[in-house]
């Protein structure tokens, strides 16, 4: 044993002049790297540590299922959303606000604390009520809102790769307020979901100086609406039409304005895609949605958290087909905000 210890401790050291036990260069560099690797590993054993604390910390828990579904049950939190308010002690100034980058995109981030999310949750309910027979008004009224949280754009300036920016174009949905549409499955059910794609501010540090490069919104969050829905019924002053649709993927931006405030910027006119396999659809929707601080919006959560069911559908109304009912609804969409479509 006594003779094995001595080999290695030669292998490892040798003696100088005054008899003393000196590392040999490659022991000296091995140790390095050694010590490099162990730091390495450390510093992404914190970082998994971190992200999940955070995860796990989110006020609004997400249900990770073995089996990913649009009829996931999501719970009610201890804290009413309906209220418009975040969390007592969540800042509303942006520049409080903290940015991080994920693994999947350096532009698109993750904000903490995510109470601040519970503002946008508003809007996104907004949305989503509008998607399921309520009316512009009376979404607007049951969500506390004074306006329609809605902007009329024609592009938003968001980031591009290697730290550049593009304008991108943006659609939006009619304004009138009286306008009513279900986006709906086979079975007459609500079939659209929203989730979360990260958020960026809209202005850039260089040195000493700021550059603002979003206009009013000093941070937009892009946000994924899945529309899984084969018909849309349109109403508007008594006159209903039903049209069947193709489900598919488009992309939402949010802008922040203030107080806990967010507006509807509008959705990017590309890309779009066919949705042809809505459970891999369901399942990247939750775990993007997940790694962003948040958990995905549904009908149920909007009954859940704002307490809107559906509104009921019109008597027959699969059989709603009539091309006249539909150019009315058009024509009198045309005449409230020229260029709008529902």
């Amino acid at each position: 044993m006594n003779s094995l210890w001595k080999t290695i401790l030669d292998g490892l050291t040798y003696q100088d002049l005054a008899g003393k036990r000196q590392p040999r260069t490659y022991t000296v560099i091995t140790g390095l790297i050694l010590l490099l690797l162990f730091a390495a590993g450390g510093m992404a054993g914190l970082n998994r540590y971190l992200l999940m604390s955070n995860v796990q910390a989110t006020p609004v828990s997400v249900a990770m299922t073995t089996q990913v579904t649009e009829t996931s049950e999501t719970e009610p939190s201890a804290t009413d959303p309906s209220e418009g308010n975040m969390s007592i002690g969540c800042p509303t100034d942006p520049a409080e606000w903290s940015f991080t980058p994920t693994l999947i995109s350096e532009n698109h981030q993750v904000i903490q604390p995510a109470c601040v999310y519970q503002g946008l949750e508003r809007t996104i309910a907004w949305a989503l009520a509008v998607r399921e027979g309520y009316s512009r008004a009376e979404a607007t009224q049951q969500l506390g809102f004074t306006e329609m949280p809605m902007r009329q754009l024609e592009s938003v300036t968001i980031p591009a790769n290697a730290r550049g920016r593009m304008d991108v174009p943006v659609s939006f949905i009619t304004p009138n307020p009286d306008f009513t549409e279900w986006r709906l499955n086979a079975r007459g059910e609500p079939a659209v979901t929203y989730a979360l794609r990260g958020c960026f501010r809209t202005s850039t540090i260089t040195g000493n100086r700021v550059e603002v490069w979003g206009g009013d919104y000093p941070v937009v969050c892009i946000v994924v609406e899945d529309a899984e829905n084969t018909y849309i019924v349109y109403s508007l002053n008594g006159h209903t039409y039903t049209s069947p649709a193709t489900p598919m993927r488009s992309f939402l931006l949010f802008g922040y304005v203030s107080d806990a405030y967010w507006v509807w910027l509008g959705t990017q006119t590309e890309p779009k895609m066919e949705i042809t396999d809505p459970q891999a659809n369901a399942s990247d929707r939750l775990t993007v949605a997940t790694l962003y601080d948040s958990q995905p919006w549904d009908a149920k959560w909007l009954m859940n958290f704002h307490h809107l069911p559906m509104h009921p559908l019109p008597e027959n109304w699969q059989s709603l087909t009539d091309e006249n009912e539909k150019q009315f609804i058009l024509s009198a969409l045309s005449a409230n905000q020229e260029g709008a479509a529902p």
